[in-house]
């Protein structure tokens, strides 16, 4: 037993009320086209719990970040088992900025902790 485990649900029991309802899109696996290329298969769509922010004017100075990108927050316990949010997926969220509007981004980089319980998404 590890002390890591429990604290993803744990922090989705204590700030899951915090967060808004969103989805993760994940592409599809290449499959064979029959023709010696491949091709895309359906995408699949994981409900998540989100929160949608922006960096602050001293991270994107110090971390080299753009203006345009943007920072969501996603409780690790809210997607399946087994489902990691990674650079290539889109993620939808309810964007303040629009009036909480659902506003689908490009996933850039991925951060989390050792416990699963937070992933920070960088986004486009």
């Amino acid at each position: 037993m590890s002390i890591l485990d429990g604290v993803a649900q744990e922090t989705f029991d204590d700030f899951g009320d915090d967060f808004e309802d969103g989805a993760l899109t994940v592409p599809g696996a290449r499959v064979p086209d029959g023709q010696g290329g491949f091709k895309t298969g359906p995408a699949t769509v994981y409900p998540c719990l989100v929160l949608l922010t922006d960096y602050s004017d001293y991270r994107r100075q110090a971390l080299g970040i753009p203006a345009t990108d943007r920072q969501v927050l996603v409780l690790g316990a809210s997607l399946p088992s087994g489902i990691i949010p990674a650079a290539g997926h889109k993620i939808t969220a309810p964007d303040p900025a629009k009036g909480l509007l659902p506003s689908t981004f490009n996933v850039i980089a991925k951060t989390g902790d050792p416990a699963a319980a937070l992933y920070k998404l960088q986004v486009k």
